[in-house]
């Protein structure tokens, strides 16, 4: 069988040998090398040798960012750096303070794709955007002003539910030249990510709104209060609620300007849209119906206004009971109501109502809260008339209150003559002691200036003895003086000193008691206007009297170097101001709703 057939292999074709350089010739050949960057690597050694919460080097970051602005790796190692910088506060404020941060988002929107530099960012961040919120004073500087503006502007869009949460902080603490600008660049950047119809945007607008009429600026809210309603209507629909509260705003507005008319009509809506939707005693119901009986009150429908108030009450009582500010603050306003209406049965409800108010806050606020205070001041007012005495105690235990908690700058410089003047009152000697007073006042006026506090005081004192005397010589000498202190004291010591307080309302209180039994009627109206309107101005300040001095003005973004719902950016509050403290009667003022 093996001689049957035949096997060829074929051989595969020999290779030719390769001709072997000579040892010698090889080692002769200069060998390729890899050139080393030795600062690069020396900074990539550094930046992970920066321990925890330490800020010292954040200027070294920031050279190092500028340096190799391109480099994928050291973006990543100064981005993890930085996030272990900014574990302390004090880590966070070198590296706004150096413009780090604006480095690093340069950074972050060049290498955006890359996880690593993301996750590191976003813990940075986050940590400046928490800080911002919460510390109002800090964000307000002009480095962390900065950094908010190149964040906003960053193209990183989840950070702009941030930025107007920290400028809503800013505007609530009266930041108002930083709360604006930082508010239009988000209203900018939303509209350019999401569209003008977008929700977020449109909250935006609504909160600028509200910061222009702070600023007095009512025309241009009044436009952009219009825009926003007639937008979120057609978007959403009449019986929204951010719809309902830009309305809202728009008749707070629309009062304040005088356009009472359109302020009712408004006001009328939002409530019969509230009632059907909430309920009739839902809180932003009674709000409403609160805001429109002030309404009624300036048009002088005080029957209208005071059943609507006596409704409100009941219901307020119902759902919130006794305690509840929003029952004592209605019990505030329907006293007001009943006061104004002039009849003996009114007077006493009124007093009556306030009486308790006045318990009842001191019970749970403590006898210095600023409500507490405004109530016991409405109390005072309402007694001018008819208990002058009781009047004057009541005020000057209001002021005594404020002085005790009012930082020392705007305490009264010495308490009232007191207890030696009124044993002299006492043992039947007033006129020795309106000259005693006058000899003091014109002592003080000559030595310390007709200016000084305790001039100023001197000059009150004797305005206070001369209004207790029936005399009309005596009682137009008094409103005079009263008149002269309330403005220089306004001048001289700020509008928040507790001596310019007492001032407007010892003013007031004269104003009222100057009016005669024979005063005509238009005579008595611009008298108690008057009068309404300095007490206003008055109890208004008691929460400013016992806050500290403010910091100096904060500028705005400009000109500065480095060194309420959810739609498509979740979290952004919706801020739904209602500016107007109506009258004396205590409406609703300003409040914010996060949704």
């Amino acid at each position: 069988m093996a001689d049957c057939c035949e096997v060829y292999h074929e051989e595969p074709p020999k290779q030719p040998k390769k001709k072997e350089k000579p040892r010698d010739e090889e080692e002769k050949r200069p060998r390729e090398t890899k050139k080393v960057d030795q600062g690069r690597i020396n900074a990539l050694q550094m930046l992970e040798t920066i321990p925890a919460g330490d800020g010292s080097r954040a200027g070294e970051l920031f050279a190092i960012l500028e340096q190799y602005a391109g480099d994928r790796e050291m973006g990543r190692s100064c981005a993890k750096a930085a996030e272990r910088m900014a574990v302390s506060e004090n880590g966070l404020d070198q590296l706004a303070a150096v413009g780090a941060l604006q480095g690093l988002v340069k950074m972050w929107q060049a290498h955006g794709n890359d996880t690593s530099v993301s996750v590191h960012m976003n813990q940075v961040m986050a940590r400046f955007w928490e800080r911002a919120s919460s510390d109002d004073q800090w964000i307000c500087l002009p480095a962390q002003l900065a950094v908010g503006k190149a964040l906003i502007t960053s193209g990183q869009s989840e950070w702009l539910a941030e930025a107007h949460r920290a400028a809503v902080s800013m505007h609530e603490k009266g930041h108002k030249t930083a709360a604006m600008e930082l508010y239009r660049l988000c209203i900018d950047e939303l509209e350019k990510t999401h569209g003008p119809e977008n929700q977020c945007a449109l909250q935006a607008q609504n909160n600028l709104a509200v910061l222009l009429e702070e600023c007095q600026q009512f025309h241009e809210a009044e436009k952009l209060h219009t825009e926003v309603c007639k937008k979120m209507e057609a978007q959403f629909g009449a019986e929204h609620g951010d719809v309902t509260s830009s309305k809202f705003n728009l008749a707070a507005l629309k009062a304040k300007m005088g356009s009472l008319e359109e302020s009712e009509k408004i006001y009328r809506q939002v409530l019969e849209v509230r009632e059907r939707t909430l309920g009739p005693q839902h809180s932003n119901t009674l709000r409403a119906k609160s805001n429109l009986a002030e309404i009624l009150r300036r048009q002088e429908r005080l029957e209208d206004a005071e059943q609507m108030l006596k409704n409100l009450v009941d219901q307020a009582h119902v759902s919130f009971g006794r305690d509840d500010p929003t029952t004592l603050k209605a019990r505030c306003q329907l006293a007001h109501i009943l006061a104004v209406q002039g009849d003996e049965t009114r007077h006493r409800q009124a007093e009556a109502h306030l009486r308790e108010v006045v318990s009842r806050r001191e019970q749970k606020l403590g006898p210095s809260h600023p409500e507490t205070l405004t109530a016991l001041g409405r109390l005072a007012f309402l007694l001018e008339c008819s208990n002058p005495r009781e009047a004057e105690q009541l005020n000057e235990q209001i002021w005594q209150r404020l002085d005790s908690l009012a930082p020392a700058e705007r305490r009264r410089g010495r308490s009232r003559a007191g207890g030696f003047l009124l044993g002299l009152a006492e043992l039947g000697e007033p006129e020795r002691e309106e000259a005693l007073v006058r000899q003091v006042a014109e002592r003080r006026s000559s030595t310390l200036g007709a200016t000084h506090p305790d001039t100023l005081s001197a000059r009150a004192e004797l305005a206070s003895i001369l209004g207790r005397k029936e005399l009309p010589e005596a009682q137009a000498e008094s409103l005079a003086l009263r008149r002269e202190v309330a403005n220089l004291s306004e001048t001289c010591l700020g509008a928040e000193h507790v001596e310019t307080l007492a001032a407007k309302a010892a003013l007031a209180g004269a104003i009222l008691r100057s009016l005669g039994p024979e005063a005509n009627l238009a005579d008595v109206k611009t008298a108690r206007a008057e009068a309404e309107e300095l007490h206003l101005k008055a109890t208004a300040r008691f929460k400013a009297a016992q806050t500290p001095m403010p910091s100096p003005t904060i500028p705005s973004f400009a000109g500065y170097a480095p060194g309420s719902s959810k739609i498509a950016v979740p979290g952004l509050p919706f801020v739904n101001l209602v500016l107007v403290l109506f009258g004396s009667s205590g409406s609703w003022p300003s409040h914010i709703i996060s949704k």
